[in-house]
């Protein structure tokens, strides 16, 4: 049974976390203890496209997929947002319903900020107005990369990159160089995200399966070296 308070596939459950950014550390100081950092597990939806904007989430862990809904019925995944992210900031400031929805990738610690509350503080806290001015700003800057990348980066080198981000979200040991990962994302999601079709992704991952760098395995991704991933991911 799915359970709906922005929320659905599971029960938040709170947890403890000591280190937070600045932006967060100004929304506890206004809004504690109404604002408290929660787990959400995979696959749980914060919001739906079109629902009116009631708050704002905060990431401080985990990856979020973005999923537009056209008019014909088609689905578009238009990106992922990591930790230090203000998911539905926007939509709260203009007042307008939230133009996608948010699921969780990977399991997510966040806060939720109700929407009257964080426009008080916006409009009140200096310091917390200059830093969503900040994250609006690596947004944008995040946009312009994507679209650079597009159009100068290689099928394969975009998919590295896209590989890169999403191991990001997962701690590895510092010596640790292999991997085995379950992507929480649909191959016509993952083929959105870096601007190909399908049936080319599949070309790329066989090139880089032939290479040894990775192989699949009762639904899973082996990574079999980390570094050379990276390597060619910063490519371009």
């Amino acid at each position: 049974m799915e359970t709906r308070i922005h929320a659905r596939h599971g029960e938040e459950t709170p947890i403890d976390r000591g280190r937070n950014g600045n932006g967060l550390s100004i929304l506890r100081r206004w809004g504690a203890p109404s604002i408290q950092s929660r787990e959400f597990p995979s696959s749980t939806t914060l919001f739906f496209q079109g629902d009116p904007s009631l708050e704002v989430f905060y990431i401080e862990r985990g990856l979020v997929k973005l999923i537009h809904l056209g008019e014909s019925g088609q689905e578009l995944a238009i990106g992922m947002q990591s930790q230090g992210s203000l998911l539905g900031a926007a939509s709260v400031i203009l007042h307008e319903p939230y133009p996608f929805t948010a699921t969780t990738i990977t399991s997510c610690a966040l806060s939720r900020i109700p929407a009257d509350l964080f426009l008080h503080i916006v409009k009140t806290d200096e310091k917390f107005g200059w830093y969503l001015h900040e994250v609006h700003s690596r947004e944008v800057h995040r946009h312009v990369s994507q679209l650079t990348a597009f159009k100068y980066l290689s099928a394969r080198q975009r998919f590295e990159r896209f590989l890169l981000q999403f191991l990001s979200s997962i701690q590895l040991h510092e010596q640790q160089t292999s991997i085995r990962i379950r992507l929480p994302l649909k191959r016509w999601e993952i083929a959105q995200l870096i601007g190909i079709r399908p049936e080319h992704l599949s070309r790329v991952l066989q090139q880089i399966k032939r290479e040894g760098l990775l192989h699949e395995e009762d639904g899973y991704m082996i990574v079999s070296d980390v570094r050379k991933i990276r390597v060619h991911g910063d490519c371009g």
